[in-house]
């Protein structure tokens, strides 16, 4: 496993993108939406209390930004359940009660937001799969990464030859207290008391013990508690949320 930082591409969109990935897989359109601060609001809440032009007006920006059609997102419950994305988009898709999106579709901006969650991004390169998942720790709990990697599966016809994990953005291990029913939810020792707990590690073991390399897993250094952080927190007090993203970029005309 290796740590990285991610890097903001230039241009107005405040996008946060593995900078590995960005030169390995130049097909692929990827990153964790920020602040965007001193430049402007990025929230990309769809159901908080902005008024409704001018957050569709920010995802339109991010379509555009992107070279995506259309985007695919859903009001998220921290569960396990995935949306399989098999035809085109056009505009803004939103679904009911999906943690994570899978697709082989060229020009479909996958999304989950974030805001201490792990944005989590499966990409199986030789077949050109894709997903993007919310990794609250219920939905660990549930198992959404192991879902996503069987939904790839399933979408490319055989099992991932070469697939790629990212964890990105999230609250750091440090950060991060949460009482001893989270640890015995995750199959892990109980504390006695509230504990700190690193999401993104157990992500990791789970990747591993699903069969992905630890060369192929990926964890950012981003912590959006701590530091000088470029993303909103929940803990930290922010009602906004930023955005992980993943697409196939489409065909040029």
């Amino acid at each position: 496993m290796a740590r990285i930082r991610e890097q903001r591409t230039p241009g107005a969109l405040p996008l946060y993108v593995h900078p590995d990935w960005a030169e390995r897989f130049p097909w692929l359109v990827q990153g964790t939406t920020g602040r965007g601060e001193p430049d402007g609001n990025f929230d990309f809440r769809l159901f908080g209390d902005s008024p409704s032009g001018v957050v569709i007006d920010r995802w339109r920006h991010l379509r555009l930004a992107t070279g995506c059609v259309g985007s695919v997102h859903a009001r998220q419950v921290h569960g396990a359940e995935l949306l399989v994305h098999r035809h085109p988009v056009c505009g803004l898709l939103v679904a009911e009660r999906y943690d994570g999106h899978v697709t082989r579709e060229p020009g479909v901006l996958l999304t989950v937001s974030v805001a201490d969650c792990v944005p989590i991004s499966l990409v199986d390169a030789e077949r050109r799969a894709i997903a993007m998942l919310h990794g609250g720790w219920r939905g660990v709990a549930a198992g959404i990464l192991e879902r996503g990697i069987a939904a790839l599966h399933a979408v490319a016809g055989s099992a991932p030859a070469d697939l790629c994990v990212h964890l990105g953005p999230a609250i750091c291990g440090a950060c991060y207290e949460v009482g001893p029913e989270v640890f015995a939810a995750l199959g892990l020792p109980q504390p006695a008391t509230n504990t700190p707990i690193d999401l993104r590690a157990a992500l990791a073991r789970r990747a591993i013990a699903a069969g992905v390399p630890p060369g192929a897993i990926t964890i950012s250094e981003h912590c959006t508690r701590c530091g000088d952080s470029p993303f909103y927190s929940h803990r930290g007090g922010c009602a906004e949320r930023q955005l992980g993203v993943l697409a196939i970029r489409p065909a040029r005309p």
